[in-house]
C-alpha cells in the first residue's frame, strides 16, 4: 500500500510540474499495436491501414476485439461499439504491457473512450510509457495520459491512413512525430488571434469529450499552466459557445496560459456571428491571454500531429502565430 501511494505522489507531482515522460522515439521495424477504444471499424479499412503502416516502415499488429462489434441486447446484435469497455481496456492494456510493441495507433473515434476510463489503471500508462495516438473521442485518453504524467500524440488514426495512405501530409508528419519529431507550427495571421507570448503543457483536443470530462479524476486544467487547444466537429454554435463559457464557470481560464484552436468542422451558424471563431474571438477578449485561430488540427482536411502533455509555447503577433514543443 505504502509503495502505491508513494507511485500515486510521484506520477501526480511529475504531471503538475510539467515533467511528463516522453515515449522513446520509433524506428524502422518496430511493432505498432492497432488498438479501438471506441467505435468498431471493418477489416477491409484496417487491412488498408496496415499496408500504410508497413509502407512506412513499421509492422502493424492487430488487438483482437479490433473488428468487435459489441451486442446491445438479446435481440440486437450489434452496435457501432468495438466490444464491451472491458474488451476495448483490456486491448489497450495488453498493447501497453506487451513489451514488443512500441506504440498504439487507435483506429477510430465516434464515441466510447470514456467508457474504458473506470476499466483503465492509469498507473499502468506510466509503468509502460508508450505513444498512443489519435483524436476526437480519443481526447479521453490523452487527459488519461496527462493526469498519469506521460505524452501523447494527438494525430491521425487508421481511417486517415487508409483512407490518405503514406503520401498524405498528415499521416507523414505524424509518423515523423512518432519517429522523434518535436512539432512546430507558423500559422497565417488571423483577424481573430489576441497577441501575446506564453509557456504551458499543451493539453486538449476535441472540445464536448474534454469539457465532458471537467471536475472529473480527468481533469488536467486543475494546477497546472496550460496551453489549451480545442477543436470540434458538428456541433452548434450554442453548444461550442456553452462549453467554451463552462471554463470560466468552473474557474479553469485561471490556469490557462494561451489557447490555440483547430479546426470547427461543419459546425452552426446560427448566432450573429459570422463564424465560430469570431464568437469564440469575442468569448475570449477579455481573457488577457494569447489566442490563435486557425490550426489545420482536428477534422478538417488536414490534421497536424500534437504532443500532448508536452511543454510548449505560443507567440501572436501581427505577423501570424506559432506555435512549438
Amino acid at each position: 500500500m505504502r509503495n502505491i501511494f508513494c507511485f500515486l505522489l510521484i506520477a501526480v507531482a511529475a504531471a503538475s510540474c510539467g515533467r511528463a515522460i516522453r515515449p522513446e522515439a520509433l524506428r524502422k521495424g518496430d511493432k505498432v499495436a492497432l488498438v479501438a477504444p471506441s467505435y468498431w471499424m471493418p477489416d477491409s479499412t484496417i487491412s488498408k491501414a496496415c499496408e500504410c503502416i508497413r509502407e512506412f516502415g513499421l509492422e502493424p499488429v492487430v488487438a483482437g476485439n479490433v473488428g468487435a462489434q459489441m451486442p446491445v441486447s438479446d435481440t440486437v446484435n450489434r452496435s457501432y461499439y468495438a466490444g464491451t469497455p472491458a474488451q476495448r481496456a483490456e486491448d489497450l492494456l495488453w498493447a501497453l504491457k506487451d513489451d514488443s510493441i512500441k506504440a498504439i495507433i487507435c483506429t477510430r473515434g465516434g464515441y466510447g473512450a470514456i467508457q474504458m476510463l473506470p476499466k483503465l489503471d492509469i498507473r499502468e500508462l506510466r509503468r509502460h510509457p508508450k505513444w498512443i495516438v489519435g483524436y476526437s473521442d480519443v481526447t479521453a485518453l490523452h487527459l488519461a495520459c496527462v493526469k498519469a504524467g506521460v505524452m501523447s500524440i494527438h494525430g491521425n488514426m487508421a481511417g486517415s491512413l487508409a483512407g490518405g495512405g503514406a503520401d498524405e501530409q498528415g499521416n507523414k508528419e505524424m509518423m515523423k512525430v512518432l519517429m522523434g519529431k518535436r512539432p512546430r507550427y507558423d500559422l497565417q495571421p488571423s483577424q481573430y488571434n489576441i497577441n501575446g507570448e506564453a509557456d504551458g503543457v499543451l493539453i486538449g483536443g476535441n472540445m464536448i469529450t474534454m469539457m465532458t470530462l471537467l471536475g472529473s479524476d480527468y481533469d488536467c486544467i486543475e494546477d497546472r499552466g496550460c496551453i489549451l487547444f480545442l477543436e470540434e466537429v458538428g456541433e452548434s454554435m450554442h453548444a461550442i459557445d456553452r462549453l467554451f463559457n463552462m471554463l470560466s464557470l468552473q474557474g479553469k481560464m485561471k490556469n490557462v496560459k494561451g489557447i490555440v484552436f483547430g479546426d470547427f468542422t461543419d459546425c452552426g451558424d446560427e448566432f450573429a456571428y459570422e463564424s465560430v471563431e469570431a464568437m469564440l474571438s469575442a468569448g475570449a477578449a477579455g481573457l488577457g491571454i494569447p489566442v490563435a485561430f486557425g490550426l489545420p488540427a482536428g477534422h478538417g482536411e488536414l490534421n497536424l500531429p500534437l504532443i500532448e502533455g508536452a511543454p510548449t509555447t505560443l507567440s501572436v503577433t501581427s505577423r501570424g502565430a506559432s506555435l512549438a514543443q
